[in-house]
């Protein structure tokens, strides 16, 4: 009943309007029809009143004054953007008409509302209305955008099927490369995950496949030191020997990122959001893929790497596996291989470590050495083992070429043109063919010669003897590969592959391949495999 009055009422007004307005000049008639038009009832009561007029012109008026929908709920919909806007201007004092209008105001039975009308006002609402709808969902677009379409686009020729072709080697260059992928639990967390499969190559009527192992023997985790990305594994000298060497063992590369993508790995920041990673990662690729004679499902074995910070912050996983297996599993770790870094007093583990240390690190390979010696006094079974490198490295002319072997950009010339260099600057002794101090202290000296031969100046040598320059990439790293590198990940690729080898030549604080197959046998030995 309180509908149909309140439609009834509307009904009368808008009749005995007609009535003055007949009277009236066209002017007032016309601010008549104006003024009815900006009439806002709700949904209830537009529909009792378009159902309650008999004369056609005013039923016309009247539908032109109540916008209405073919259906009730859509209806409603609109009405409630109207009141929502009504109450929000009314809220911030926005709904005073302008004082040559008067506005009719009809009850609602959700907010105050005030309708879209006619002129300024009316376009003012809809884009309040527009606003209120539509930018939310804008922002939330690119929110994802940054995250997901950012990687999908810069990687989609990485994103291959388990099997694939593989186009002639550009260069010559070891085809290595990974896949990038994004592991969310929004909105906690967002990281890249990037992948490399063990793949064997095969060859059919005279195309050569690659065709990925769904069960690997194992899984290695990399994490990286400080001031490096997650893809300089792919394209940093001693990194590329390090996945080249698992891969070769059969072992799926699992690289995560770290908060600070260029900074130290932060335990407090870090930890929680590995861990459910990591889960998540076993559960999405692992989970279900590798049977046991007996049919039944298990975990591979799964091991991790970690060099300098990244060594520190396994530790303290393994560590924390130790105090709470249940919450990590099955994300838990097998092996373990801690490079050119102490392990803290406080931090009690057991799970088989592997230590790695320079031969010129002296304070590390003490403490490393008595660690080794107080778990094997008291557990035994050699649960920790420790590797020292084998002291400083010569740098000699032919020692790029070596470093580079499968990649033809680097020739025997270029690589005494570099060696050259060194010497005259005086990087390298000489006579002895050794460094003559820590390259960490030389970054200017060192800068100079990367920028010497970095892809820009190789670029315009390649134009002068008529090769083509889009066949310069940086030392060691494939065209496929820099197709799926950020520009600063390329940046880095340019200057990383000389410091890196002159601080494993002078051998005190630098990732090394040295003695890491020592450290997958390490890992057979104490290979462990987890029933799903």
């Amino acid at each position: 009943m309180q509908e149909a009055n309140i439609a009834q009422t509307a009904l009368a007004r808008i009749l005995k309007d007609d009535e003055e307005n007949a009277t009236n000049d066209n002017n007032n008639s016309s601010t008549g029809i104006a003024n009815r038009r900006n009439l806002a009832p709700s949904s209830f009561a537009s529909a009792n009143i378009t159902a309650t007029a008999t004369e056609g012109d005013k039923k016309d008026r009247i539908s032109m004054a109540y916008p209405s929908a073919p259906h009730q709920w859509i209806n409603s919909s609109i009405n409630t953007c109207y009141s929502i806007v009504s109450y929000l201007e009314h809220k911030f004092g926005l709904d005073t008409p302008p004082s040559n209008i008067d506005v009719d105001e009809v009850p609602c039975y959700i907010l105050p509302c005030l309708t879209c009308g006619r002129g300024e006002r009316g376009r003012s609402n809809i884009k309040t209305i527009i606003s209120l709808i539509f930018v939310p969902f804008f922002l939330l677009f690119f929110f994802l955008l940054d995250d997901i379409g950012r990687v999908m686009m810069r990687n989609m020729r990485l994103r291959n099927s388990h099997v694939k072709y593989i186009p002639p080697q550009l260069g010559g260059v070891k085809n290595l490369h990974f896949r990038r992928h994004v592991m969310r639990d929004w909105p906690s967390y967002s990281r890249e995950v990037l992948l490399r499969y063990p793949e064997l190559t095969v060859s059919i009527d005279g195309q050569e496949l690659e065709a990925r192992m769904n069960c690997p023997r194992g899984v290695l985790y990399l994490f990286h030191g400080c001031h490096r990305y997650a893809a300089s594994f792919f394209y940093s000298p001693q990194g590329r020997q390090i996945v080249s060497m698992a891969n070769d063992a059969g072992l799926i590369i699992v690289v995560f990122t770290k908060e600070s993508e260029l900074g130290c790995w932060d335990w407090d920041k870090d930890w929680e959001t590995i861990r459910q990673i990591g889960k998540k990662f076993i559960k999405g690729r692992i989970q279900g893929s590798c049977f046991a004679p007996d049919g039944s499902h298990f975990y591979p074995p799964m091991y991790a790497f970690g060099a300098s910070s990244g060594g520190a912050f396994i530790v303290n996983l393994a560590a924390k596996m130790k105090e709470d297996k249940e919450s990590f599993g099955p994300f838990l770790f097998s092996a373990i291989n801690v490079q050119i870094m102490a392990p803290p007093e406080n931090l009690e583990w057991d799970i088989p470590t592997v230590f790695t240390v320079m031969n010129g690190d002296e304070r590390t390979k003490q403490m490393v050495q008595q660690r080794v010696t107080a778990v094997e006094e008291t557990m035994g079974n050699g649960l920790f083992k420790m590797i020292v490198t084998s002291g400083r490295k010569r740098v000699s002319l032919g020692h790029f070429a070596q470093v580079f072997e499968d990649d033809p950009q680097m020739t025997s010339v270029l690589s005494s043109d570099i060696y050259q260099d060194l010497t005259q600057l005086g990087v390298v002794g000489f006579a002895s063919n050794q460094l003559v101090a820590n390259p960490r202290f030389s970054n200017d000296v060192i800068a100079s010669i990367s920028q010497k031969y970095d892809v820009e100046a190789r670029k315009e040598i390649a134009k002068s003897n008529n090769v083509d320059p889009e066949e310069v990439t940086p030392f060691g790293a494939s065209k496929r590969l820099i197709g799926g590198l950020t520009p600063e990940e390329v940046n880095d690729a340019e200057s990383i592959w000389l410091i890196e080898e002159l601080n494993v030549a002078w051998d005190e604080h630098e990732i090394t391949s040295e003695g890491f197959g020592s450290v997958l046998n390490f890992f057979v030995e104490h290979s462990g495999f987890q029933q799903q």
